[in-house]
């Protein structure tokens, strides 16, 4: 007698196939948000160490905060309202605070700078086209931002609660609403016409899609740096709705 060979049926292998894209459905969102979890582990990891340089050289620089501008003002959302005290740049702060990291050689440096200015989130952090297109003249970016109070010589002691104050935050990097990335290093809370009425025209840098910071880009919410140094995930509306909340401003 002949034997017939044990196999699946077609309607077998229909119902597999179903139940592993059922599985997938299930499995890959899964997986994107671990994926994302551990991406946005490494950028606070990364703040975190921002904040913590920053700390360090308030303690060489008598609690003075990395000074970039080349003026001086106690009053910068009055002085500077339209920008006219945006000039002369001299330098960034993530260059100042840089040898506060501990990096060794030049070349482990320059990989580690990479590797500490770059949310692994972020999907341009280094825009080339921002000094060259968008902000010509302007400085190189990555993903961080300080916030524009910081730049103008303010020191600790001037900050009356600083573990509820920002000071670094994340840069918005991509096309939104079809406004340009934004491409500058300093962000400014002043720059938010409901706030001010003296804000250049079609300027909101604390618009919550459009404005400067990348308010959703973990989880609908992103990190920020405070003045005390810790790092935090917050919501963008917990730290800005004014009048009641503020924790842009000194």
């Amino acid at each position: 007698m002949r034997s017939v060979a044990a196999g699946f049926t077609l309607i077998e292998l229909l119902v597999v196939i179903a139940i592993i894209a059922v599985l997938a459905a299930i499995l890959f969102p899964v997986f994107a948000a671990a994926r994302e979890k551990a991406r946005q582990a490494a950028c606070l990891s990364n703040m975190r160490q921002i904040g913590m340089a920053t700390q360090m050289y308030l303690q060489d620089y008598d609690e003075a905060f990395p000074q970039t501008k080349g003026h001086t003002t106690s009053q910068p959302q009055i002085d500077d309202a339209d920008g006219s005290l945006e000039n002369p740049d001299i330098g960034s702060v993530f260059d100042l605070i840089f040898p506060y990291t501990g990096q060794g050689s030049k070349q482990a440096s320059a990989q580690f700078k990479q590797q500490l200015y770059s949310c692994p989130s972020d999907p341009n952090p280094f825009d080339p086209q921002c000094p060259a297109v968008y902000n010509p003249g302007g400085p190189n970016v990555t993903s961080y931002l300080v916030n524009g109070y910081f730049v103008w010589g303010l020191h600790l002691a001037a900050i009356g609660e600083p573990a509820s104050t920002i000071e670094y935050a994340e840069r918005r990097s991509t096309v939104v609403n079809n406004a340009p990335p934004y491409c500058d290093d300093i962000y400014h809370p002043w720059f938010d016409p409901a706030v001010n009425p003296l804000t250049p025209a079609g300027t909101n840098e604390m618009d919550p899609r459009t404005g400067a910071i990348a308010t959703q880009r973990h989880s609908g919410g992103s990190e920020y740096v405070f003045a005390d140094g810790h790092a935090a995930w917050m919501r963008f509306s917990q730290t800005w709705s004014p009048p009641g909340i503020n924790l842009q401003t000194p």
